[in-house]
C-alpha cells in the first residue's frame, strides 16, 4: 500500500522536500513509515525521537489526528492515509 509523508519545518529541511510516497505492507503502523524514513534520512530521528520516544517538538498526524488521540506510534495504517510531522502548534 502506498501512504503520503507530508514533512514541514526542520523534517522537510531534512528530507529536502514537502512530500514523501511511501511503499508499505498492507498491516505497516505509523512506527514502520517513521522506521523506513529514518532509515533513508537519519538526521529525521534527531528530530522525531527523544531517548527512543516521540519527540515533545514534533505534531505527528494522520489523516489530521494526533497520533498520540490514538494508538501512539503503533496506530494502523491504509492505503492513501496522509501523515504529517510538524512543529507543535502554540497559540495564544
Amino acid at each position: 500500500m502506498y501512504v503520503v509523508f507530508r514533512a514541514y519545518g526542520p523534517a522537510r529541511d531534512v528530507i529536502g522536500a514537502k512530500t514523501v510516497d511511501c511503499e508499505l505492507p498492507a498491516d505497516a503502523t505509523v512506527e514502520e513509515l517513521l522506521s523506513r524514513l529514518t532509515d533513508e534520512y537519519p538526521e529525521l530521528a534527531e528530530w522525531v525521537y527523544d531517548d527512543g520516544s516521540l519527540s515533545s517538538i514534533v505534531s505527528l498526524t494522520v489523516n489530521g489526528t494526533n497520533v498520540s488521540q490514538r494508538e501512539g506510534v503503533e496506530t494502523p495504517l491504509s492505503a492513501g492515509d496522509e501523515v504529517r510531522v510538524a512543529p507543535p502548534i502554540h497559540g495564544g
